[in-house]
């Protein structure tokens, strides 16, 4: 389902005064019209917005969560993913291993509402609240909690999530190639007044080969591409609406 922030039908596409079960009737047909919208590439669950504007709720949990297979993490950590991700992340994976010698493992991936509320707590005692917000989702606010983005780690600086991992096989490898398999970065260098946050050159979220194709080419931030393909969606959704 869409993110509720922008799935709410506007006022002008129902009638004035409408009874009850007729709002609720047209909020139903609207969410219908929104669920069959696709362009090339829209998908309005895998295209949630989240960000420090855009939240989740509490209870939200993505569908077909599924372990990552132990070789694919750091050290003896686990994980769990959306499916649909673990089926896109597998080529990836065999390329940076086997085709490029690039030793790829993930340190972080899904983190429920509660497990966010832990950790932004934890960098706010560490590092104050002022910058934990700058490196950390206050919970609901997480990407991490879609169950479609992860966070690599590399040997080559200590498997520690810092921007020194850009500069490491596995950053420089991403970099190059993690949108040829459906990954975009979410918090590019030089951004944090669009994004909220630092450059974060380990953390992926997965949006499909054909969105992420269309991001790269457009320079966009991805809260900027993804907030721009939900408006075109929208407002595709209403016009289909209106026309019955």
């Amino acid at each position: 389902a869409p993110d509720a922030a922008v799935a709410t039908a506007p006022e002008s596409a129902v009638p004035a005064r409408p009874s009850r079960e007729r709002a609720r009737m047209n909020q139903r047909v609207f969410d219908r019209v929104w669920s069959e919208v696709r362009g090339q590439y829209y998908d309005p669950d895998l295209h949630q917005l989240v960000s420090k504007k855009y939240s989740l709720a509490a209870d939200y949990v993505p569908p077909d969560l599924e372990s990552i297979p132990s070789d694919w993490v750091m050290g003896d950590q686990s994980g769990l993913l959306r499916a649909d991700v673990l089926e896109a992340l597998e080529p990836m994976m065999t390329a940076a291993w086997e085709d490029d010698g690039v030793d790829l493992r993930i340190r972080s991936a899904y983190r429920s509402y509660a497990e966010q509320e832990r950790t932004f707590a934890y960098w706010v005692s560490v590092i104050g609240e002022e910058q934990a917000r700058r490196e950390s989702a206050v919970a609901g606010h997480s990407e991490h909690q879609l169950g479609t983005t992860m966070d690599f780690a590399d040997q080559y600086n200590g498997w520690e999530l810092l921007e020194s991992f850009a500069d490491s096989p596995s950053g420089l490898w991403l970099a190059e190639h993690a949108w040829e398999y459906g990954f975009a970065l979410s918090y590019p260098r030089e951004s944090e007044e669009i994004t909220g946050y630092i450059y974060e050159p380990w953390h992926h979220r997965y949006i499909g080969i054909d969105a992420a194709t269309a991001w790269r080419e457009s320079g966009l931030t991805l809260i900027e591409f993804l907030e721009d393909l939900n408006s075109k969606a929208e407002a595709a959704a209403r016009r289909r609406y209106a026309g019955g």
